[in-house]
Formats: C-alpha cells, structure tokens, sequence
C-alpha cells in the first residue's frame, strides 16, 4: 500500500532536485497533434443479418474493468504526466494504482542532462520502456500513452482470471505511429518503438475472457471499409468517420430498437513493428434513449463466441449518460485517482517549477470541485 504521505515524499523527492537542475536551461514548447489510428482489413461477417438486437439473458459472472487516466503539470521546460489507473469488480471490489497496486505514477519530459541528475524513485519514470530518456523533444501525450498502457498491462495482470475482463478502449492500441509511416524526429521514433512493445506486452497478456469497450470512434474510419453496409444504406460510405455512418445506421436500420448491435466484424491489423498481431473480432454499440439521444461503442474480442456470449453483461446495464454501467464506473474512479496524483503533486511542483497558468487554473477547480461534492 501506498500512502499520501509516501506518495508526497517521492514526488518531493524528484521535484525538488528538477527544479535545482532546470534553473539554467532554456525554455522549450512543446508541440501535440491529434492520434489517428492506423490502416485496418475489415471484414463484415454475416452480410445477411448485419443489424441486431442483442440478448439480455445473463448468468453469474465475476466481472471486472479497468481503465486508466492521465493528467498533465507542465513548466516552460518541463512536462510532468501523472497517471491513475483503478479496477472495479463485482467480486472483490476496487483496486487502485499506485496506491493498492504498483504502478508508474508519474512520468517527466526535460533535457537529459536534468533527468540524468534526478534521484531513481519507484514509481517515477523519466525514461520510457526501452530504456531511452523522456528528453526535451519527447512529447507530453506519447509519454501519458506510454505509461497509461504500461499501468494498464500490469493491472491487467492482476485481474485477469475473472469470467470477463473489460478494458476502456481498444484491446490493444494501434495509433498512427504503429503503421508503416516513417517518422522523421528521433523523439518519435523512441516512442515508436517504446510503444510497439507495450503493444506486444498487452497482446501477450490477452485471453478470450477479455473485452475491449472503445468510446472514443472520432477519428476511426473502419466501417466505410465494408462495401455491404453501403449497399444497405443505399449511399457512399467510403472515407466517413464512423459515428457518422452509425447515425446512418441508426435512423434507416435500426428501426425501435433500444440496444442495435452492428457486425460481428473482423478486424486484421499488420505491422513489421507488431507481428503477428490477433485478429480482433467487434460488434458496433448503439444505444439510445426515449427522448432521442444515443451514443456509439465498439465492442472488441479475440474470441467471437465470447464475444457473443458476453454483449449482454455489457449492455444490459446502461448509465444515463448512455454508457455501458461498467465502463462509466471505472472511468469515473481512475479519473479520481489521477486527480488525487494531480492535487497532491501540484503545491509540491509550484515551489520548485513555474507551473503553465492552465494547470494552474485545473489545480484550482480540481480543488472547488472537492469543496462543493
């Protein structure tokens, strides 16, 4: 167990010598860009009969989800990432890391000459998973990606014999920098292979048991891929994002169902940094409520009877914010621990560092938030 004291102590630990070894170094911006997924095969299975309406028919299960969440704490030259990540089960309750399990906490981005002189506290990287500095060029969201998967394949490790495992996204994630691309700054290129392999660790870590639940369908285009659900909709699908296609769905397929669940669809990913990756198998989510809102999911597997058999336990519980029960639930907690990371780390980093006015401004809110709740 960790605890708010021992957590202030390692952060004040790092903190204090980076605000020492930063004092003579210049100011650095750091640039960020939108994550677009990589190239994708995608196959509708049974052409016939795309359009569903699953069963809610359930058995005892010992379920479990997990999620992870990130936020940032950043200076003119120095990018801090502190990350949360929680399990919720039906059988053995919460855990949280890094507080119940052991878990990277925190990550920092600077020049290498600074993280060099910085102390080695677990918890704390300031090197990515290959061993390579988090330097000055290294961006704040590769490295939250990083050390998010990171923590989320070691929670995974820990619940992972339940009757069905649910991640917060992907079952593995393959963003942009996982294809064939080339990438020109070296910065990126660390965090290409640094990712590749938490990737591999991930795919090493799944059984049939375990469902992917993406929320997140803004900048994924794989249903204009299959030419069939064209026909269906009697128009040209081809390049439209994927929520727009399931609105399609929605209004002329669907009809008054509740729940609609679109495919199974199988989707083959290929990379020289990732072979022989499994073959994911995924229904489209659906759901709406009586006034007319509705909300789209993927729901992924490496196992297509499973995948069957556990669509229930995954919609039959529904928030009212029109997400799956389990997967709003462990969203929630891990955004609490992140936040508890955040509140705790800040009036440490402001002594030593010159804290960007935004972050300022979150440490602020984060605070009137636990006032008034």
């Amino acid at each position: 167990m960790l605890s708010q004291y021992e957590l202030k102590k390692k952060i004040g630990k790092v903190v204090e010598e980076l605000g020492k070894q930063k004092l003579n170094l210049p100011v650095n911006n750091y640039p960020s860009d939108i994550k677009i997924e990589a190239e994708y095969d995608v196959v509708l299975l049974d052409e016939s009969n795309p359009i569903k309406a699953p069963s809610l028919t359930q058995k005892s299960c010992k379920i479990v989800a997990i999620d992870s969440s990130s936020r940032y704490l950043r200076d003119a030259s120095v990018n801090m990432v502190l990350v949360g990540v929680a399990a919720y089960s039906n059988n053995r309750g919460t855990l949280f890391g890094p507080y119940d399990v052991d878990t990277p906490f925190l990550g920092i981005s600077t020049y290498t000459d600074v993280l060099s002189k910085l102390p080695n506290v677990e918890g704390v990287r300031v090197k990515n998973y290959i061993n390579e500095y988090f330097d000055e060029k290294y961006r704040i969201d590769d490295m939250a990606d990083e050390i998010r998967i990171e923590t989320e394949n070691i929670m995974l490790k820990q619940v992972k014999d339940e009757d069905l495992v649910i991640i917060d996204g992907p079952l593995y994630p393959t963003p942009l920098e996982l294809s064939q691309i080339k990438l020109e700054d070296e910065s990126r290129i660390k965090h290409q292979r640094a990712y590749a392999n938490l990737v591999k660790d991930r795919i090493r870590l799944l059984k049939k048991n375990i469902i992917g639940v993406v929320k997140r369908l803004e900048n994924s285009y794989k249903l204009g891929k299959i030419e069939a659900l064209g026909r269906l909709l009697n128009r040209n699908i081809k390049g439209l994002k994927d929520p727009e296609i399931l609105k399609y769905i929605e209004y002329k397929l669907c009809g008054d169902k509740r729940i609609c669940l679109i495919g199974p669809i199988k989707m083959t990913f290929s990379s020289s940094l990732i072979p022989n990756a499994p073959d994911r198998f995924a229904y489209y989510l659906i759901i709406r409520n009586t006034l007319g809102m509705s909300s789209f999911f993927r729901i992924e597997s490496i196992d297509l009877q499973f995948l069957d058999d556990s669509t229930p336990y995954i919609v039959s519980r529904i928030s009212e914010r029109l997400i799956p029960t389990y997967i709003e639930i462990v969203d929630n907690l891990s955004k609490k621990v992140s936040a508890s990371l955040f509140i705790t780390a800040y009036p440490i980093a402001s002594r030593y560092l010159t804290i960007i006015h935004d972050d300022k401004l979150a440490y602020y809110d984060e605070i009137k938030n636990l006032i008034t709740s």
